[in-house]
C-alpha cells in the first residue's frame, strides 16, 4: 500500500510542476485572450483537473495506509 501512495505522491508532485510552469506558459501562448474557450485554456483546465482528482486519491489512500 506504502507503494501505491508513493506512486500517487510522486504523480501528484508531476502534476504540479507542471502547473506551476505550464499554466503561465499556456497564458503567454494564447492566440486570443479573449476567448475564454481557446485551446490553451481547455489544457489548463485538464491539467487542473487531473492535479485535483491526484489530490483527491491521495488523501483516500493516505488514510487507508
Amino acid at each position: 500500500m506504502q507503494a501505491v501512495n508513493f506512486f500517487f505522491i510522486n504523480a501528484l508532485l508531476f502534476a504540479s510542476v507542471i502547473l506551476v510552469v505550464g499554466v503561465p506558459y499556456l497564458y503567454m501562448i494564447q492566440s486570443d485572450p479573449s476567448d475564454s474557450r481557446n485551446p490553451e485554456i481547455k489544457k489548463i483546465e485538464a491539467i487542473g483537473g487531473v492535479w485535483f482528482h491526484l489530490v483527491l486519491a491521495n488523501g483516500l489512500i493516505a488514510a487507508l495506509v
